[in-house]
């Protein structure tokens, strides 16, 4: 295998470093016959890894995020011939709920900021859930502990943690927008799914806030395709569903999922 070859292709300093930190593990792999797991990777970094590892020859994989429908996860890289079975599970999922009922729920920004404000790296934790009563979060094994006994409040909300013996998630609350736009530009689509004047549109894709299928974009113009998933950091994320063909004015008929 000639490193620098599969390397080198990576223009991003990021991509770079991840496919490294692949190969590196799975070269640990297949010498120690054994198993060791990625931190958290969003849903393009595992296409990245899945791009290096079905390559590879004496290991398998596996993604595992800890919840149904999970969007970020561990890639578990291990020696083809061992029982994934008996591998143990590298993530913990820790149940915080509040005790005030009657209080504003936190929102996924208040739980992300005081995870990572008690000093844990994003990669570090997977997905966030949010319910009624509590929120399930997902974290690599290695930090369950801190968390436990370090974080006493999300945002100004007093909290209590533990170990979730069993994840009850209901769907994920979804608004379905069905609109017209002129064009199917990038600051078009999110000036329609998140409700904001196309300048404020472009200022957020101008700033690096949007991610299109969660890689960064600049291009206010970049066109959008049917299922591609845009996100803004603080404000979610939409899907344009469908693209329903055009108006009598000659407008282009979509529909747009927006999770909340």
């Amino acid at each position: 295998m000639d490193r620098n070859n599969i390397t080198d292709k990576y223009t991003d300093y990021d991509d770079r470093l991840l496919a490294n930190k692949i190969l590196d593990t799975v070269e640990y792999c297949k010498k120690n016959f054994t198993y060791k797991a990625t931190s958290f990777l969003d849903p393009r970094q595992q296409m990245l890894a899945e791009s290096l590892l079905e390559r590879e020859r004496d290991v398998a994989y596996q993604m595992e995020g800890g919840m149904p429908d999970c969007e970020r996860k561990l890639c578990i890289i291990y020696h083809e011939d061992m029982d994934f079975e008996q591998i143990e599970e590298p993530f913990k999922i820790l149940e915080i709920s509040w005790y005030n009922k009657g209080v504003k729920k936190p929102t996924h920004r208040d739980f992300l900021g005081s995870l990572i404000g008690s000093g844990i790296k994003r990669e570090a934790i997977g997905d966030i859930v949010i319910q009624e009563e509590a929120a399930y979060v997902a974290c690599t094994k290695d930090i369950a502990d801190f968390i436990l006994y370090n974080v006493e409040r999300v945002g100004s909300t007093p909290v209590r943690l533990k170990i979730a013996e069993q994840v009850s998630i209901s769907e994920e609350n979804q608004i379905v927008i069905n609109a017209t736009v002129a064009s199917l530009r990038l600051d078009s689509i999110i000036s329609v799914g998140f409700r904001i004047s196309r300048t404020k549109a472009a200022e957020l894709i101008k700033s690096g806030k949007v991610r299109v299928n969660w890689e960064e974009k600049d291009l206010t113009s970049k066109a959008i395709k049917q299922n591609d998933v845009i996100s803004i950091r603080g404000k979610g994320r939409i899907v344009l569903e469908e693209i329903m063909g055009n108006t009598k004015k000659d407008r282009i008929k979509i529909t747009i999922r927006k999770f909340v």
